[in-house]
Order: structure tokens, then C-alpha cells, then sequence
């Protein structure tokens, strides 16, 4: 949470000095009680505190600046001359809401247009030269504020051997995930690109597509989301204020999507607690996998598919033709609907009742080859999409997304730059996460006993009946293991001594859902299915 998120007359850590006196004396009963007034006072925190990270957009050619700050949208245009920020564009603004960095995919520029120093070529030579300097598929780029004016810059790409590989042998996943460090407070304030190019993932099967980031639990830190190569397995990485760790891949089993990946995007509603993703990819599937994320562990659990309707291609020459290819994904602020996009087609779905609503077809002719593409829920909370191909100088957007069928009013091209110079077009929104996402109660709520760490191992996360720990320090000892659920009530009990450094337990009578298991002093998350 940052230093705005307190606003009222009750301050979290008296709340927190409050339930550690009142644990200390009190039994499960009470530390569920005071884990609900935490609760309250943190959603109610939330509702009131809001960051100006998204504030500024840079989108298409030429990097026009869409400013939604005092609730009025200004744009401009050619802030950034003869880039290109149309597909892989990212960028983020400071506490003050002035726009801070931007990127067209592969370099990091300052926000007078010029490169921050170190920040040019960020990607191996071989797609740098390929694609011109600069990147047209989505979500190929994030920014992600840490404290002490310090930033991270995440770019899956090719190697110059993947490259290679792909050109000659038609194998063209990214084989590399590289993040970048940039510190603002060097080169007297002008900023500086202090490490560069640091590979976090090497050799890997990575989709092009189909990257997002979600505020940690803590209100500080990052996870990061990255689809693996054909298949729906999620790539997981936490960002801390002074480390990056690889968390391992998520295993689902559902959907594939095929290698045809250009084009695609991941998105989490608007308090992290679910994530979504799609790719146009597997000829006419038409998958979305949906998912709960538990922010303060990294985990998706209970994950489901649901498949969108096939529309028309709108080509004049056949208008049989059909299509369900989506590219593109948004949640509505009050979390019911998920907008669908597809290349031609825009739909509402209802995650109450699971019904579907058509919004629009295209929003112009087929003749001018302009599809849409990824689609952004914006600051004044309006949902606007973007456009793949075309010399489109405006964006559609969707003015009431909380509204169900027809009332979200769809706005074909009402985000205008008309002014715009000569043939180019303004392209995609660029790829955030939500920044002003605050921190949230973390259970276990008293933690001065209690230790995170990795030397217990668990395994199998998710199970569905057996669990078995494994730690050295298990040896020789008595150790007390206790399972509770998210709201802290106690359902396992058990003291274990073993001489094997492994433990199994039988959970089979425990519900499916999500639970935290302490062993000692150490505390993991279990998820049962």
C-alpha cells in the first residue's frame, strides 16, 4: 500500500498493533474477528486511494499522449516522432501524474521523447533489426514502480538462435523472458537503465502474447504472469523491491491454444482476484481460460474455460464467413463483466450467469483491414480498444461497462485524434497493470511468529487427497503441523515426529478451497481440489 492509501481517522497500524495485543490473548474466534475489521478497513482504504501510474497513455505512431488526468482526456500528438507504439507499447506515470517512461517494446524513452540513457535496444539484435526497432505484438513490455524512484522493464523476446531457429524451421516461441532495472534518481534525476537485458527465464517455450503483472498482497511488490509456449501453464515471478524470483509454472491441463500467437492478452479485474487470458490462436476455438488469484501467495486456483460466439467476418465478398478469434480481454470496475474482443466482434459476458452479449461488430468497413486488437479499462473507467492494421485515427470504447447488454454503450471511434499527421495511426492502448491496487489483508494476520520460507517443501500444490512435506528440520523432532482456512479457523491438528525428513498427510477429509498449512514456524499455502 502506498503512503496515499490511508485516508482515514483509524490508521492500519494501530489496527495492526490493536490484533497483535488482542491475539496475543484471545483464541480463533477473536483473530477472526479482527481479521473481517481488517478486511473492511482495507477494501474501504482502497476504494479511496487511487495511484496516476495509467494516467498518460503513449499509443501508435508517432507516440500520441492521451492524458486522462482532472477527469478530462487531453491528447496530443507526435510527442515521440517516427515511433512506433502500436502492439508492444508500454508506459507509466509518476505520483505527481506526469508521464515518467514510455516504450514502444524493445527501447525505454523518457517522456520528452528521447531514449533514457542505456535504455535503447533492450532485445537481441536479431528481432531488433527484424522488426525495425520496435514491436507490434501485444503485451511484449510492462513497467513495474518499486520504492526509491526505482522501475523494472520486463520484455519477453527471442534469442539471435531462436531467431534463427524460427526463420529456418517455422519454431518460433520467444526462448527468453529479460527484465531491466532502471533507477530514476541517477544521471541528476534524468534516470538511467542500470542493469540491463538480466535474463529470468533462458531456453524456455514462452508464448509472444499474453503477459500481465498484479500488485502483490503487500501493496508493494509484483507478480508477474507469463503464458508458456502451446499450452495454458502460467509462468510465475514474484518482483520485490530488491530481488526477482522465478515461482515456478502453474500446470493446467486446458485450453491449447495452437502456435499461432501474434495476437492475444491477459488481464486481472480490478481488485486481482481473478485473472483471464486468451489468444486468437487454434483456428476457430475461441478459448478464454478464466481463474482466482490469490495475491498475497501467486496462485491461480479454480480455473474454468468458457468458449465466445461466433460472429460474422463482416467481408462484404461472403458474409457467411465466421469467426471467433479473440485478441483481446477487459474486465468492468465492478468485476460481473468480461468484455471479449475479437477480431471483428465485440462481446459482454456475464460471470454471474454466464450469458453473453453481443456489443458491436466493426466498427469500420472491412475494405480498410482494420480489426481490433487489445482492449484497456482506462482511468475514467471506460473500457477503450485498440486497433490491429488500418490508418485509424481513433479508438472505440465501451462508456458504461458496468451496465449489462445494450446500456454498456458502445462508442464506435469516439476517442479522437483526427488531427494526427499524414497516414499514421494511433494503434493499441498500452499494456498496464493496475497501479493503483493497494495492499490487502494477508492471513496469517499476526506474522510476528511466523516465518515464509522455502525450505519446506510441499508437494502435491494443488492435491486432491495426500500432501507431503519435506524439510530437513522436520528430522529428529516433534513437529506440530496445523492446516487453517483463509479466515483462520482451525481444521487439522496434528503432531508428527519422523526420522525420514518427510511427512504425509492424508486430507481427504477437508473441502476443496484454499487453506494455509503451518508446520512449526513455517507457513505454506495449500490449495485442495
Amino acid at each position: 500500500m502506498n503512503e496515499h492509501s490511508i485516508s482515514h481517522s483509524v490508521r492500519l497500524d494501530d489496527i495492526t498493533r490493536l490484533e497483535i495485543s488482542l491475539s496475543r490473548q484471545c483464541g480463533e474466534r477473536r483473530k477472526l474477528i479482527i481479521f473481517l475489521i481488517l478486511h473492511f478497513v482495507l477494501t474501504i482504504t482502497h476504494t479511496f486511494s487511487q495511484s496516476k501510474g495509467s494516467n498518460n497513455w503513449i499509443s501508435g505512431h508517432n507516440g500520441n499522449k492521451i492524458d486522462f488526468n482532472n477527469n478530462t482526456i487531453q491528447t496530443s500528438q507526435n510527442l515521440y516522432s517516427l515511433r512506433y507504439f502500436s502492439g508492444g507499447n508500454s508506459c507509466i506515470s509518476d505520483s505527481n501524474e506526469n508521464l515518467i517512461l514510455a516504450s514502444d517494446g524493445y527501447n525505454v524513452y523518457n517522456s520528452l521523447g528521447g531514449y533514457i540513457e542505456e535504455g535503447d535496444t533492450l532485445i537481441p539484435h536479431s528481432l531488433f533489426i527484424y522488426e525495425d526497432g520496435w514491436s507490434a505484438e501485444s503485451q511484449e513490455s510492462i513497467f513495474l514502480p518499486m520504492d526509491s524512484n526505482k522501475y523494472y522493464f520486463v520484455t519477453p523476446t527471442f534469442s539471435d538462435s531462436q531467431f534463427d531457429d524460427c526463420a529456418a524451421n517455422n519454431n518460433c516461441y520467444f526462448d527468453l523472458l529479460l527484465y531491466n532495472v532502471i533507477d530514476m534518481n541517477a544521471n541528476a534525476g534524468a534516470g538511467k537503465v542500470t542493469q540491463r537485458m538480466v535474463p529470468l527465464l533462458q531456453n524456455a517455450r514462452l508464448r509472444k502474447t499474453q503477459m500481465m503483472a498484479c500488485r502483490h498482497g503487500n501493496g508493494k511488490d509484483w507478480w508477474l504472469l507469463k503464458q508458456e509456449g502451446d499450452s495454458a501453464n502460467v509462468h510465475t515471478f514474484l518482483f520485490t523491491q530488491d530481488s526477482v524470483y522465478d515461482k515456478g509454472v502453474q500446470v493446467f491441463s486446458e485450453p491449447v491454444w495452437g502456435s499461432w500467437d501474434l495476437r492475444g492478452q491477459s488481464t486481472f479485474n480490478s481488485d486481482g482476484s481473478i485473472y483471464a487470458t486468451t489468444s486468437h490462436g487454434g483456428g476457430l476455438s475461441g478459448f478464454i481460460m478464466i481463474s482466482d488469484f490469490d495475491r498475497c501467495y501467486g496462485v491461480l486456483s479454480k480455473p474454468y474455460i468458457i468458449q465466445m460466439p461466433s460472429g460474422s467476418q463482416h467481408d462484404p465478398s461472403d458474409t457467411t464467413i465466421m469467426e471467433r478469434l479473440p485478441v483481446g480481454l477487459a474486465f468492468s470496475p465492478n468485476k460481473q463483466f468480461l468484455y471479449v474482443i475479437s477480431m471483428c466482434n465485440i462481446y459482454q459476458y456475464d460471470l454471474q450467469d454466464s450469458t453473453w452479449f453481443h456489443v458491436a461488430g466493426l466498427d469500420t468497413s472491412y475494405q480498410k483491414f482494420q480489426e481490433y486488437e487489445t482492449a484497456y479499462l482506462a482511468p475514467d473507467n471506460k473500457i477503450y480498444i485498440g486497433n490491429w492494421g488500418g490508418l485509424s485515427k481513433q479508438m472505440s470504447r465501451i462508456d458504461n461497462p458496468d451496465v449489462k447488454g445494450a446500456g454498456c454503450n458502445f462508442c464506435p471511434r469516439c476517442l479522437r485524434m483526427d488531427s494526427l499527421s499524414g497516414v499514421f495511426s494511433l494503434g493499441t492502448p498500452p499494456c498496464m497493470p493496475n497501479y493503483g491496487l493497494g495492499a490487502q489483508v494477508c492471513w496469517p494476520l499476526s506474522t510476528h511468529n511466523v516465518v515464509v520460507e522455502n525450505e519446506l517443501v510441499v508437494y502435491p500444490n494443488p492435491t486432491n487427497n495426500m500432501l507431503y512435506l519435506e524439510g530437513e528440520f522436520l528430522n529428529h523432532q516433534v513437529n506440530e503441523i496445523k492446516i487453517y482456512t483463509i479466515l483462520g479457523q482451525l481444521v487439522y491438528d496434528k503432531k508428527v515426529k519422523t526420522l525420514t525428513g518427510k511427512v504425509a498427510l492424508d486430507l481427504k477429509g477437508l473441502n476443496k478451497g484454499v487453506y494455509f498449512l503451518k508446520c512449526n514456524k513455517l507457513m505454506k499455502k495449500v490449495v485442495i481440489e
